[in-house]
């Protein structure tokens, strides 16, 4: 929808651009943890009406100006709201996905500074099931390694670079922005993918100190999987850490009407407060391995059919490791190119150690957690859910 005047001084033009996307649906999942008032845990299937399922539901602005000789001067904002109740995701942040302006030259790449994704996120993401039909709840186990973009950077400069024959890349640094010590909330990312003819190669890094409070809203605002503000959620403080470090390759290849993608991604979240007990009282390493292939079938022009294996391994320092399957299915019809029907299933199953702690024992279990839900009394959980979404 655009809303722009043409402005014919010094030949400029200036345009600026409202979108967005508005999703809804129903929700059922299993074994959804609770504790009762004896301390007793159980665990119960729960039905949901919810929005932001097959895509967030946002809305934006974005805008360009031509300054002449292949320059321009853009910006972007944008908010993601909660459909089933209208509230912002992030309370207190109005455009808590992007607020941002900068300059393009269509010759090098686009300069912007403000709140942002990270170069990382951006060129690894294509590659994941969640960003393009098995919702937000098929993500990676708690999103942890970021590409379904469970945090943005703030305070962030970023580059991306123009196509150069099939090659493009991007960095982005944040500024923590704190007198005394420049280190700290500081965080960057760095990015480069290739594509030629249907195949496409990507490979990332991202380093970010303090990600609690440098990117997922503190304790009190937390927007991650693992949401602090979620009274039951288990594995809060997982993301409370001394540094983020992701790295990642990925790819994908077209053959014919299917496209087929893989993605694997090394996270460390160093000294997690997690894990932090009177022996370790900064709390311990821990790391993710994770791996998913996927594929995405055009049946029809309207038809879309996918499927994904995703494969986690965490390992704790000085302790063992616990394995997550996950299986997420899903199919889309399109009504049009606007508005869609669809219907996913995921499936997760862990095992090995466990990252739980049984809140009546206080040992250590092995609880599954389909990302965006409570998560299991045990170590299987499953959801499905169908729903609406319509673009603007």
């Amino acid at each position: 929808m655009l809303f722009g005047a043409a402005v014919h001084e010094a030949h400029a033009q200036s345009s600026v651009t409202l979108y967005g996307s508005v999703d809804a649906g129903v929700l059922y999942s299993t074994n959804q943890q609770v504790t009762d008032a004896s301390g007793a845990v159980h665990g119960g299937h729960a039905v949901q009406l919810g929005g932001g399922y097959l895509m967030p539901s946002r809305w934006g602005l974005m805008g360009t100006e031509e300054l002449g000789g292949g320059l321009k001067a853009t910006f972007a904002l944008e908010n993601q709201f909660l459909t089933g109740n209208g509230a912002m995701l992030q309370n207190g942040a109005l455009f808590n996905r992007q607020a941002w302006v900068g300059m393009r030259d269509d010759r090098y790449g686009t300069l912007s500074l403000g709140r942002q994704y990270d170069s990382y996120s951006d060129f690894l993401g294509v590659y994941a099931s969640s960003n393009a039909w098995s919702t937000l709840y098929g993500a990676h186990f708690g999103d942890v390694d970021n590409l379904n973009e469970a945090f943005n950077m703030n305070n962030a400069v970023k580059f991306t670079s123009v196509d150069f024959s099939g090659f493009t890349f991007g960095g982005t640094f944040s500024l923590g922005g704190q007198a005394g010590d420049f280190s700290a909330r500081r965080g960057y990312a760095l990015a480069a993918a290739y594509t030629h003819g249907p195949v496409s190669v990507s490979a990332g890094y991202l380093a970010l100190d303090n990600p609690l409070d440098a990117a997922l809203g503190g304790t009190s605002g937390y927007i991650g999987d693992f949401a602090c503000s979620n009274a039951a959620a288990m594995y809060c403080n997982l993301q409370n850490a001394r540094t983020m470090k992701e790295a990642g390759v990925g790819a994908s290849v077209t053959l014919g009407h299917a496209l087929v993608a893989l993605v694997y991604t090394h996270t460390k979240l160093e000294r997690s407060a997690y894990f932090a007990s009177s022996a370790s009282p900064d709390g311990a390493d821990v790391t993710f391995d994770i791996a998913e292939l996927n594929t995405t079938y055009n049946l029809t022009p309207a038809w879309t059919l996918g499927a994904a294996y995703i494969f986690n391994r965490a390992r704790v320092e000085g302790g063992g490791s616990t394995r997550v399957h996950q299986v997420n299915l899903g199919a889309t019809y399109a009504l049009s190119k606007r508005t869609a029907l669809y219907g996913v299933a995921i499936g997760q199953v862990a095992s090995g150690q466990g990252l739980g702690i049984n809140p009546a024992t206080g040992g250590t279990a092995n609880y599954a957690q389909i990302p965006n839900l409570v998560n299991s009394n045990s170590n299987r959980q499953l959801a499905l859910m169908a729903g609406l979404r319509m673009m603007f």
